[in-house]
């Protein structure tokens, strides 16, 4: 399936913090097309640092997909010979350094002073970022949604959607998703993923220059940020235990590394290349204040939780309480968990093993 970007523009937008922002940017896709009705649309959230590349490839030779293709395009759980959908980049998104990401943010420039934002950008919310995709369905003429999915933090944008516009939202599939609000323990851990930032001298209080990234410190936050999603089994997948180089092992020099740390710091590295440290410290602080359960009661949706069973990050016991909670403010919820090894990176990958059980969500009442 080969897809187009697309441009969303506002004039302004006013964030839930009172502030104004002008000329406000971000890309989009869609797969399939809209019915007449107008109500045969599924908004995709993205995940923490993905983008709205969520399926099929710009062309032929492209080397991978968007990152829920295996759950988007004909056939497949959000059927496209069905279903229109749409995923959009996020405010702050992560990967604002790649020339096909489309948003706004802390590195893209202020209209005032033709200077990028750095700090002088507002905190954001999800709010925020449900806001300005439900301008872009606006005009898109979407008039009602048959669902709002999303995985990890796209979890969050979807039940934030169906608080915000309960109207508009009759169903949330929320996978490996953390819960209804951020528990007092991954707050405490999500801080610990932008210490590197802020301790790394080269980030200079939020005002460096685009080209001089605090790399190191950044680089490190992603590393401790992916090991937080892995398990013993995508560990093993890794390398494990293994030397990264058998003629320096570990045994011999604590310079000397094991294979996993090797390849995780590699991976890390190469994220960085396109992301931006102060996106990333505004999208960690977006993700702690977040919290839908003093809203519960505006929603009119049902929802299906999606948990992983081995996921350490949105844990199963987590999105038990969720449910819970849903259903204490007199809505509907289901819970279905995946067994599988590979803990929260399955929400990404193994997505098609529930197939029957999202698309029978969908399509209920």
């Amino acid at each position: 399936m080969l897809v187009q970007r697309h441009v969303f523009a506002l004039p302004s937008f006013t964030t839930a913090s009172g502030r104004t922002l002008k000329d406000v940017r971000v890309g989009y896709e869609t797969y399939g097309s809209l019915n007449a009705a107008r109500d045969n649309a599924i908004v995709v959230c993205h995940y923490f640092a993905g983008t709205a590349h969520a399926a099929g490839r710009y062309q032929e030779s492209d080397p991978l997909p968007g990152w829920w293709d295996g759950v988007i395009g004909p056939g497949k759980i959000f059927d496209t010979d069905r279903y229109f959908v749409v995923c959009s980049d996020t405010l702050c998104c992560l990967p604002v350094l790649d020339k096909r990401v489309v948003t706004t943010g802390p590195a893209t420039i202020n209209p005032d002073t033709g200077k990028p934002y750095g700090l002088d950008f507002p905190v954001l919310r999800y709010q925020d970022l449900v806001r300005v995709q439900k301008a872009l369905l606006d005009s898109l003429g979407v008039s009602r949604l048959v669902a709002v999915a999303g995985p990890s933090a796209g979890g969050f944008q979807a039940l934030e959607w169906s608080v915000e516009f309960p109207d508009m939202v009759p169903r949330v599939v929320a996978v490996v998703t953390p819960g209804t609000s951020m528990e007092a323990h991954y707050l405490a851990v999500a801080d610990y993923w932008v210490r590197p930032i802020l301790t790394d001298p080269a980030w200079q209080n939020g005002n460096y220059d685009l080209d001089k990234q605090p790399r190191v410190g950044l680089t490190e936050a992603l590393r401790i940020a992916t090991i937080s999603s892995m398990t013993e089994s995508t560990l093993r997948m890794l390398g494990n235990l293994d030397p990264a180089d058998p003629a320096h092992p570990p045994s011999e020099s604590i310079l000397n590394e094991y294979m996993c740390a090797k390849r995780i710091g590699d991976m890390a590295r190469a994220s960085s290349m396109m992301i931006d440290a102060n996106h990333y410290l505004y999208l960690v602080r977006a993700g702690q204040l977040f919290n839908v359960e003093d809203r519960l009661s505006r929603a009119k949706a049902k929802y299906l939780f999606v948990p992983v069973a081995t996921d350490t990050v949105a844990r199963v016991t987590t999105n038990e309480a969720a449910v819970d909670k849903v259903r204490a403010a007199g809505l509907r919820a289901e819970l279905k968990v995946m067994q599988t090894p590979g803990g929260h990176l399955d929400g990404l990958t193994l997505l098609p093993l529930v197939k029957d059980e999202i698309t029978a969500f969908l399509n209920s009442d």
